[in-house]
């Protein structure tokens, strides 16, 4: 599906922006049921404005009539596939909504042989200034990360990640994915990110999927972010699953999820 320029852009920049991966049509259905599925994550309780960012870890288990289509999407899946080769890893669904803007952060940083990405659904147009997600070019690569990773810890850390437009590097290396629902935004989470504007009011899913581990450390990399307490993988997930999605389901299952059932 992918073009060998798109996987080109983003193995090397650390993202990709896929324009209309999902139809409009196809895409109301999860924007309907986005604050439905966030209030029963809460217990039944609204949300309210406070804090900065409220989110739902894992998201689908609180609606998997809705977000297991998404999840079992043809194209997500082939695109995903395309990006990280055969036998990924499916590791959780996040669902976010955001008031203002966020810091400059990478997440969890992967062995360098191994990518971790994020696939970004948003459900309401982002652009520069309302919260789209901002991007600097490269810092996937250890020699890049670790001179921004520098220059943070010589100038007072990284900045808090719930953070206002005010407290934000405008690197001008940074571009920003300006996005419309269906559009898939897709970046490596080595990579630096950030968002603009003191009044964003985003909500978006993230999917994160992880390339085949090879090696003991990757294994481990996977593994050790699993949490046995609160775990991200549920019943829910598997009670419908698809050849495809047991596929990726099968490390973290046999890794984790089972040896957890065991105890």
């Amino acid at each position: 599906m992918l073009t060998e320029t798109q996987k080109h852009e983003f193995d090397t920049f650390g993202f990709l922006l896929l324009k209309n991966l999902i139809p409009r049509d196809e895409m109301q259905v999860y924007i309907d049921g986005f604050d439905e599925t966030m209030t029963r994550a809460n217990g039944g309780i609204p949300w309210d404005h406070t804090p900065n960012n409220r989110y739902a870890t894992p998201f689908y288990k609180h609606n998997p009539a809705v977000y297991h289509r998404l999840l079992d999407n043809d194209l997500l899946h082939q695109a995903v596939e395309d990006l990280l080769g055969k036998d990924f890893v499916f590791f959780v669904a996040e669902a976010h909504h955001r008031h203002g803007g966020t810091g400059w952060h990478h997440d969890g940083i992967a062995p360098e042989e191994q990518s971790h990405l994020k696939v970004s659904f948003f459900m309401e147009p982002v652009r520069a200034d309302t919260g789209a997600l901002r991007v600097i070019p490269g810092t996937h690569f250890q020699q890049m990360r670790d001179r921004l990773d520098g220059w943070y810890d010589a100038n007072g850390g990284w900045t808090v990640p719930d953070a206002k437009a005010s407290d934000i590097m405008p690197w001008s290396a940074a571009i920003a994915l300006e996005s419309d629902p269906g559009d898939a935004v897709i970046f490596n989470v080595k990579v630096y990110h950030a968002a603009v504007g003191d009044t964003a009011n985003r909500r978006v899913i993230y999917i994160n999927y992880i390339q085949k581990p090879c090696t003991p450390e990757e294994e481990n990399y996977i593994t050790s972010q699993y949490n046995y307490d609160k775990p991200i993988y549920t019943p829910e997930l598997f009670e419908d699953a698809p050849p495809k999605r047991e596929r990726m389901l099968s490390f973290v299952k046999e890794r984790c999820y089972d040896q957890a059932r065991d105890v």
